[in-house]
C-alpha cells in the first residue's frame, strides 16, 4: 500500500511541470526512471540556487544525474546528507562521494552547510527592481524607486539576489534551526511549488505582447526561448551566465574598497577578475 502511495505521489509530482522543463521530455521517459527522477528531486533542497551547474533547478539536475550519469554530489546547500540520500536512490551499493564544500560551515546538528538568508539594507536600497525577478521563489517585494524588502521566512538563502543588486546592499545572515524530517520535507514541497508558480506567472508575463519589461535574468530568457522555441540555451551558456553575474559582484565590492583606499594586492586581483570576465 505504501509502494503504490509513493508511485502516485512520485506520479503527480511530475505532471503540469511549467513550460520551462518542457526540453527534459519526462513524461516520455519509462515510469522506473521517471519515479528515480522524483524521489532524487524530492531529496533536493529545491533552493534552486544553480549551484550544481543547473540554472534552471533541483529538477534538471536530478534529471541530469539519472539519464547523464551527473555526479550526484553537487548540491551545495544539501551537503553530505542529500549526496549521500542520492547514491542511495540510484544504486543502494554505489559509494557515496563527498558532497561538494560550501562557503558557509557545517551545521553540527544537520551536517549541511549552515541556512544563510538575504536582507536588504533598506537605507541603500535605490529601489532599481533588479534583484525581484533574480528571486526563483518571489520573496523579494518592492516597486520601482521605492525601498524593497525581503520575506526572510520565504528566503532559500540561494544568493541569487546578491549579483543584479547595483549598489551591493543585500547581506546574507545565518540563521539557525533544526527540522525535523516531515518538515523539511514539508519545507521542501512548498519552496518546489513557489518556484513553478513562479516559472508560470513569468510565462505569462513573457507572453503578454503588452509587456515591455525586459528578460533579466537567464532562467527567465529559457523560458523566453522555451515558449518561443526559436533558441536554444545550453548548459555551458547558462554556467557561463552564472559566473560572469558572480565575478561582477566581486568586481564591484572590490572597486568600492578601491575607491576608499588603494591598495595593490586587490588592485592585482581586481586586474584578474576583469580578464576572466572578459573571457566569459
Amino acid at each position: 500500500m505504501q509502494s503504490t502511495m509513493n508511485k502516485n505521489s512520485n506520479h503527480i509530482r511530475l505532471t503540469n511541470l511549467p513550460i520551462l522543463f518542457d526540453s527534459l521530455k519526462i513524461e516520455t521517459l519509462p515510469a522506473d526512471v521517471q519515479e528515480k527522477i522524483a524521489r532524487i528531486d524530492g531529496s533536493l533542497p529545491q533552493t534552486q540556487c544553480g549551484l550544481c551547474d543547473h540554472a534552471d533547478g533541483c529538477l534538471p539536475y536530478a534529471v541530469a544525474i539519472v539519464m547523464d550519469g551527473e555526479p550526484h554530489n553537487k548540491c551545495v546547500p544539501g551537503g553530505q546528507p542529500v549526496a549521500d540520500t542520492i547514491a542511495q536512490i540510484i544504486d543502494a551499493d554505489m559509494p557515496t562521494l563527498s558532497a561538494e564544500p560550501s562557503k558557509w560551515p557545517l551545521d553540527s546538528t544537520s551536517q549541511r552547510p549552515v541556512e544563510v538568508r538575504a536582507v536588504i539594507r533598506e537605507d541603500d536600497c535605490i529601489g532599481c527592481t533588479k534583484c525581484i525577478p533574480a528571486c526563483p521563489v518571489d520573496a523579494i517585494v518592492g516597486t520601482g524607486k521605492h525601498m524593497h524588502t525581503i520575506f526572510t521566512d520565504l528566503c532559500t538563502g540561494c544568493e541569487l539576489c546578491i549579483a543584479p543588486c547595483p549598489v551591493d546592499c543585500i547581506d546574507l545572515v545565518t540563521v539557525e534551526r533544526t527540522l525535523s524530517t516531515p518538515e523539511r520535507t514539508l519545507e521542501q514541497e512548498d519552496l518546489r511549488q513557489r518556484y513553478h508558480t513562479h516559472l508560470n506567472r513569468v510565462s505569462k508575463q513573457l507572453a503578454d505582447s503588452s509587456n515591455s519589461r525586459p528578460v533579466v535574468s537567464m532562467v527567465e530568457a529559457k523560458l523566453n526561448n522555451a515558449a518561443s522555441q526559436s533558441l536554444n540555451i545550453s548548459e555551458a551558456q547558462a554556467k557561463n551566465t552564472i559566473a560572469a553575474a558572480k565575478l561582477r559582484s566581486k568586481i564591484k565590492k572590490l572597486e568600492k574598497q578601491l575607491s576608499v583606499r588603494p591598495n595593490e594586492s586587490k588592485q592585482a586581483e581586481l586586474n584578474e577578475l576583469k580578464a576572466e570576465l572578459a573571457q566569459l
